[in-house]
C-alpha cells in the first residue's frame, strides 16, 4: 500500500464521525418531536387524563376533546338526559355520559378562517409597504431619512395599550372598527 491510500482527507468524514453524526442528528429529531408527539397524544385524551398529575402516558384513546371543540354542548338535569331518546351515534354516547346533550356546531372554523385572513392580510400589506420603504430608503436621498427612520423604530417602543383607546375611537369615527379592513390595517 502506498502512503496515499492510507491518507485521510481532510474534507471526506470518516466512517466512524458519519455514524456519531448520524446518532447526533436521530437523538435531536426525537427529543425535537418528542413535545409535538406529546400534544397529539394528549389530544386524544379525556379531561381528567389530559390534566392529571403526574402525567398520564398510558391511557384509552377518546374522541371527547374534538366533540368539545366541534360542538357546543349544553348541560341538563340526569332525569332529561333519561327522557331522550337512545343515543344514535358515538359522539352522543359520550356527551350524554357527562349529563350533556349537543346543542349545535362550534363557531371554531368560522373564527378559524377569520385568523386566516387577518393574519395573511395583515403579513402580506407589511411585507408589501415595508419592501416599498426600504427601497426608497435604500435608493433615494429621503429628506431627513434619519429621522423618520428613528421614528419608525420608536414607534415599536411605545406599549401598544397607550394608543388602544385613541385608536378604537378613530376606528369607530371612520367605520373600521369589527371588520376584516381594520384589523388588516392595525
Amino acid at each position: 500500500m502506498t502512503d496515499l491510500a492510507l491518507q485521510q482527507s481532510v474534507v471526506a468524514a470518516s466512517p466512524r464521525s458519519r455514524r456519531l453524526a448520524a446518532v447526533v442528528v436521530i437523538a435531536y429529531a426525537l427529543i425535537a418531536t418528542l413535545p409535538i408527539v406529546w400534544i397529539i397524544m394528549t389530544s386524544f385524551k379525556t379531561q381528567e387524563d389530559a390534566i392529571a398529575y403526574p402525567p398520564v402516558v398510558v391511557f384509552h384513546p377518546s374522541m371527547e376533546g374534538y366533540v368539545n371543540l366541534f360542538t357546543i354542548r349544553s348541560r341538563q338535569t340526569p332525569e332529561f338526559i333519561a327522557s331522550l331518546p337512545p343515543a344514535e351515534n358515538w359522539y352522543d354516547r359520550d356527551v350524554r355520559k357527562r349529563n350533556m346533550v349537543i346543542a349545535g356546531p362550534s363557531k371554531v372554523l368560522p373564527r378559524f378562517v377569520n385568523s386566516l385572513v387577518i393574519g395573511f392580510g395583515s403579513t402580506f400589506l407589511a411585507v408589501f409597504f415595508g419592501t416599498l420603504a426600504a427601497y426608497a430608503f435604500s435608493r433615494f436621498k429621503v429628506p431627513l431619512a434619519d429621522d423618520l427612520l428613528f421614528f419608525i423604530l420608536s414607534t415599536r417602543m411605545m406599549p401598544p395599550i397607550a394608543v388602544a383607546i385613541p385608536i378604537y375611537l378613530m376606528y369607530r369615527a371612520l367605520g373600521l372598527a369589527d371588520s376584516y379592513l381594520g384589523m388588516i390595517v392595525l
